[in-house]
């Protein structure tokens, strides 16, 4: 299964949940108030029980300094379901696999199996438009994750993590964002 948005002068094959919404082509889901908290997940459940690539542009800015609280990628059994706000940028507790990005003081990534932190790699620098790939062996049971300023792919993944998999049910992917006391845009921009 393909599916690809350029931009998001369409965003048919999408459900939103309480996101801000698009504007000049770019999926908003948070602006830089407080407590604020969006979702958009893809219409279809599809099996992720099988290797797959996967890349996406988001952006983090404005609001206050330092702008939070971050944004995740997440895999659900749901969705029409909004995530948490503030340090839980946008994730739900019923996603078996979820990857977030924290742009609030500590600045990490955290990947969540089955509700459960697995791996926490702090110092990341994702308070910026930045260009993501995730590339997911399911024989290894491994995801690399890779970013960068540039539309280029690095040669080397920024963060390996071992014993990613999933099961034979269908899944949605998703993103979320959040605020809490400190405030971002939060833009997906394809």
């Amino acid at each position: 299964v393909e599916f690809n948005y350029a931009d998001f002068s369409s965003t048919a094959g999408l459900t939103q949940v309480s996101t801000a919404g698009v504007t000049s082509n770019a999926l908003y889901l948070t602006t830089a108030i407080t407590n604020d908290v969006g979702n958009v997940y893809r219409s279809t459940a599809i099996p992720y029980n099988r290797s797959f690539s996967f890349q996406w542009n988001f952006e983090c800015t404005g609001g206050t300094s330092p702008p939070a609280d971050g944004f995740c990628l997440q895999w659900t059994t749901t969705n029409n379901t909004n995530g948490s706000a503030g340090g839980n940028v946008g994730r739900i507790s019923t996603a078996p696999n979820a990857l977030t990005f924290a742009t609030y003081t500590n600045n990490s990534f955290i990947w969540y199996k089955n509700n459960v932190a697995q791996t926490t790699v702090g110092s990341q620098n994702f308070q910026r438009n930045l260009f993501y790939w995730a590339d997911y062996n399911h024989a290894a049971s491994t995801m690399l994750i890779y970013f960068s300023t540039t539309n280029t792919k690095p040669g080397s993944a920024s963060f390996s993590l071992t014993g990613f998999s999933f099961g034979a049910t269908n899944y949605y992917i998703g993103f979320g964002a959040a605020t809490g006391g400190s405030t971002a845009n939060h833009i997906l921009r394809s």
